[in-house]
């Protein structure tokens, strides 16, 4: 092998030469393991180390490594003239450039009766995730973890942790750009721009004879009205159609005594109008004790949890207003008992099965309670478990597939598991990346249609869905401060309560 390639073995073809299994072979003597195409240079020096790697990872001549404990994943490089000392542990796609200092190990230092040489040493390891860039002549100190994604810029001494997709730089290294941050900033401003200049136009458009009308599929004449309404808040403005007193007292004649989806509509509208629902829901009022088990245990929960989730979201939507306009205080307590004690411990759902009923099921049950009230999940991690395999599913996500609902069924989900953990977050968020360049990319002057990637038939409530899905997106991989908005309305995040 030519002394070039010890020095840029990436143009090595094939590693696996006499040469290098002969020299991995003496390696795996003293504990090392090496997956297929590693190349280690016979010119890296390599004294009291462990080395434990995955496949296709390079270790380039004049690099160092001692008393040393170095696990890699896949695809890795450690360039000429780079030191590695202590418990080191990193990812996939990770690049440690030339002259980068990695120093899991420290000199003890406390007692000062005595020098510090005879104190010894310890370390605590340093972590580094996937597709990271060490820069050139980087100091990483030892108890520091490296996110996943982020660039340690040249330079730079990094003495405390760092998050996901970030650059820092500096001494002591700083945050100086946010990746996701930057790739989306451009992207959404050119999506806001037409939007929101649109959006009064395209509202309007929906008048007919004096009224709101949508032509979206099973869809109550009154949610015309109220997306309309929310769809203007977004923008900071009220609906043409009537002076906002009227309107106001319009919607507000809507309302019924029936628990349905207009209970959420509505409600949520006339508070982006900075008005209320007239009268309570005496049916939710009287629903506290026994009568509320009487009426949670009515549902199929073994065959029918979206029926169950959709009246239970449009009952604690009730209970939410009742509380806020008229003092009428729900029976939270027995609710969340009741509901925390049902949740399938093996799902994170409710009822037996996983499939997208029982997705779509808990949405709805989980944003009229435990979302409007602020209380936690029972298993967090199991429900993420479950949304993300649902997500992965082609049938309702790959191609073309993936209408407003079935998005709305992952994010909301992710979104309010993601406020008590990060398990499995780097997945979530790269699936949120794909759903938001998707919506990024699919507008039109007519707004949004609900089967998004066939931009077959636009409609008001496709719209004020699709937008308020952008903003639980963007939110949950950390960029709603980039939006000028914030959904006001039935997809809203957060109670007043």
């Amino acid at each position: 092998m030519r002394e070039t390639d010890e020095y840029l073995p990436w143009n090595v073809q094939n590693c696996n030469t006499p040469q290098q299994i002969k020299w991995q072979a003496s390696l795996c003597e003293n504990g090392s393991t090496f997956g297929e195409n590693c190349f280690i240079s016979t010119l890296s020096h390599l004294h009291d180390a462990t080395l434990t790697f995955g496949i296709h990872c390079l270790v380039c001549a004049d690099a160092l490594v001692r008393h040393a404990n170095v696990r890699a994943g896949n695809n890795c490089t450690i360039n000429t003239f780079a030191y590695l000392q202590g418990n080191i542990q990193m990812g996939s796609d990770v690049r440690i450039a030339p002259h980068a200092s990695i120093i899991a190990d420290n000199h003890n230092h406390d007692d000062i009766t005595c020098s510090i040489v005879s104190q010894g040493t310890s370390g605590k390891g340093i972590v580094i995730g996937d597709d990271v860039w060490v820069g050139a002549n980087t100091v990483l100190v030892d108890g520091i973890t490296i996110g996943s994604h982020s660039i340690i810029a040249a330079g730079s001494v990094v003495t405390k942790d760092v998050p996901d997709y970030v650059i820092v730089g500096g001494n002591p290294a700083h945050i100086l750009k946010n990746r996701i941050e930057t790739y989306f900033t451009s992207k959404l401003t050119s999506f806001l721009s037409p939007m929101t200049r649109q959006l009064p136009l395209l509202v309007a458009s929906h008048i007919q004879n004096g009224a709101y009308v949508d032509d979206s599929i099973n869809q109550s004449p009154v949610r015309a009205w109220c997306d309309a309404a929310e769809l203007c808040a977004l923008i900071g403005q009220t609906p043409s159609i009537l002076p906002k007193d009227a309107l106001i007292q319009t919607l507000q004649k809507m309302q019924g005594e029936t628990i349905d989806y207009t209970v959420l509509s509505l409600g949520y509208a006339l508070e982006t109008l900075g008005a209320q629902i007239k009268k309570p829901y005496l049916t939710a009022a009287s629903c506290t004790g026994d009568a509320l088990i009487k009426f949670l245990q009515s549902f199929a929960w073994q065959g029918d949890v979206w029926h169950a989730g959709d009246v239970i979201d449009c009952m604690g939507t009730a209970f939410y207003q009742n509380q806020r306009y008229f003092g009428i205080k729900p029976d939270t307590d027995t609710l969340f008992a009741w509901l925390d004690a049902k949740a399938n411990p093996n799902t994170g759902l409710w009822g037996e099965g996983a499939g997208m009923d029982n997705v779509n099921g808990f949405y709805r049950l989980t944003r009229g309670t435990y979302a409007q009230f602020g209380h936690p999940l029972p298993y967090p991690q199991k429900t993420i478990d479950t949304v993300l395999a649902h997500a992965a599913n082609q049938d309702y996500f790959g191609e073309k597939n993936g209408t407003s609902c079935n998005v709305l069924d992952v994010i909301h989900p992710l979104w309010l598991c993601k406020k008590q953990t990060d398990y499995r977050y780097d997945t979530g968020r790269s699936w949120a990346f794909i759903w938001i360049e998707h919506i990024l990319d699919n507008w039109s002057d007519d707004g949004f249609s609900f089967d998004l990637l066939l931009q077959n038939r636009p409609t008001l409530m496709a719209t004020e869905m699709w937008l308020a899905i952008l903003w639980l997106l963007c939110d949950y991989v950390g960029i709603s401060h980039l939006l000028p908005y914030v959904p006001q309305g039935v997809h809203r995040p957060v109670t007043n309560l």
